[in-house]
């Protein structure tokens, strides 16, 4: 009689598998294991020295923070992945387990672990942005820690150390890291960075990094004099120095930096298109005369950015305030502003969106020979118009097909849809002046069969 074969599952790497292989087991397997993977053997060791307490396991992981700080060696693509495994493996130990035991020792463990992004990244490449995740990750983690560890003023002076001498990325991860600990804290930074500037005016700090730490500390006037008087002449400059002003509560001099750099003073491009780059002026105009009391202008302002951008959220605010019935008739004149706009894909894409399936498919009919845009957003809309507009769901189909079906690459995507649009052609039966499928694969294909299958 054979033995009873055991069931799979019982081999499977399960919590309650490897309980059942017990604890001496365990033990040896994981000896054997780190004799040969570093990795395993760091992270057992900080293991153990939770277990004693937060300086053993702050200990530990000291060690290691200085190891990659010191080391100058490349990383190759091949060891790339396991160091940054290895990288956030010791932002998990820092962020929890010794959080968990002290905070307050866990949160300068972690702005040390930010002070490594410069070095690494003259060490690492990083096509993917993974390493660079890794530090915006460990940013996060402090921003969460901080009501757990009350900000340390005497910290300020070692962050400004990291500061003075880091590079502008730190600009990227200092508002998340500072979020959490106050304006206090972060005056106190600047007031340490104003200091080694005063003693060494010759290695300043990058601007982004002085106008992050500004923005921690709620000094509007500091973030100004980062600004030269040149960049206030260009539109979004203008704009994030007219935000900051007006949370400050300084709308006339919110007002008059807008002004020196008013788009609306300026020539369009060639395509006699206003530039998008200058729509958060218009955004913060808008709030300054709102601040002002000027409502009546902050009206036609957003109702003048709808116009020229589409902005779903301008017209959500500019129909707030109109009184019952107005609000009807004024999405009527906007859904025909969306209909006429310039750009086809734009004005479908508002209408699509709103929703506004009717007006939608009313502008495809009428602007069929102008239908443009994403394959994946025309079939996609396509299938939303279907049952209701079938004639406009079948111009979106062919101008989807059309544009699969140019480029060789996505040839074979295009035969599905053109299938949907077959039967959808002749669901509709009478196309009333919409070619026939058979013209239009004819067209399309230069076969005389029409067909897609090659």
């Amino acid at each position: 009689m054979t033995a009873k074969k055991p069931p799979a599952s019982a081999r499977r790497l399960t919590a309650a598998n490897l309980e059942a292989l017990g604890a001496e087991s365990l033990s040896a397997l994981l000896l054997e294991l780190a004799d040969s993977q570093p990795a395993l053997k760091r992270r057992l060791r900080m293991e153990l020295s939770a277990r004693v307490g937060a300086e053993a396991l702050a200990e530990e992981i000291d060690k290691r923070l200085t190891m990659i700080a010191g080391s100058k060696a490349k990383v190759s693509w091949r060891k790339r992945p396991e160091f940054i495994l290895d990288l956030t493996v010791l932002r998990r130990m820092i962020a929890g387990r010794l959080a968990d035991l002290d905070a307050a020792i866990a949160m300068r463990r972690l702005w040390t672990f930010l002070d490594l992004a410069d070095g690494l990244s003259l060490r690492v490449k990083d096509p993917k942005g993974e390493l660079d995740q890794v530090f915006v990750a460990a940013a996060q983690d402090m921003a969460e820690l901080a009501p757990r560890a009350p900000a340390d003023i005497a910290l300020a002076g070692e962050v400004a150390d990291m500061l003075f001498t880091g590079s502008a990325a730190w600009s990227e991860r200092l508002g998340p890291a500072l979020s959490g600990f106050g304006q206090a804290f972060g005056a106190a930074v600047l007031a340490e960075l104003n200091s080694r500037i005063k003693a060494r005016p010759a290695f300043k700090p990058s601007a982004r990094v002085m106008r992050a730490v500004a923005d921690a500390a709620g000094d509007v006037d500091a973030f100004v004099e980062t600004v030269p008087a040149t960049l206030l002449r260009d539109p979004g400059t203008a704009a994030a120095v007219g935000r900051r002003l007006l949370a400050a509560g300084r709308p006339d001099e919110a007002r008059a930096t807008l002004l020196t750099a008013d788009p609306r003073n300026r020539a369009r491009g060639l395509d006699g298109r206003p530039d998008p780059a200058a729509e958060p002026w218009y955004a913060v105009w808008i709030e300054t005369l709102e601040q002002a009391g000027d409502l009546a202008a902050a009206h036609e302002e957003r109702w003048a950015t709808f116009e020229r951008t589409l902005s779903a959220a301008q017209l959500r605010r500019f129909l707030k305030v109109l009184p019952d019935f107005d609000d009807v008739e004024a999405m009527d004149r906007a859904f025909g502003v969306a209909a006429r706009f310039t750009s086809f894909g734009d004005g479908l894409a508002f209408l699509m969106d709103w929703p506004a399936l009717p007006e939608a498919a009313a502008m495809i009919l009428a602007r069929r020979d102008e239908a443009a845009g994403e394959a994946g957003d025309l079939a996609e809309w396509a299938a939303r118009l279907d049952a209701r507009y079938p004639a406009a769901a079948l111009v979106l189909l062919r101008t989807a097909i059309s544009t699969l079906w140019s480029d060789p690459r996505t040839r074979d995507e295009a035969e599905p849809l053109a299938d949907e649009a077959e039967a959808l052609a002749r669901r509709i039966g009478d196309l009333d002046g919409l070619e026939s499928h058979e013209a239009f694969a004819l067209r399309l294909t230069a076969r005389r069969s029409g067909s897609w299958r090659r």
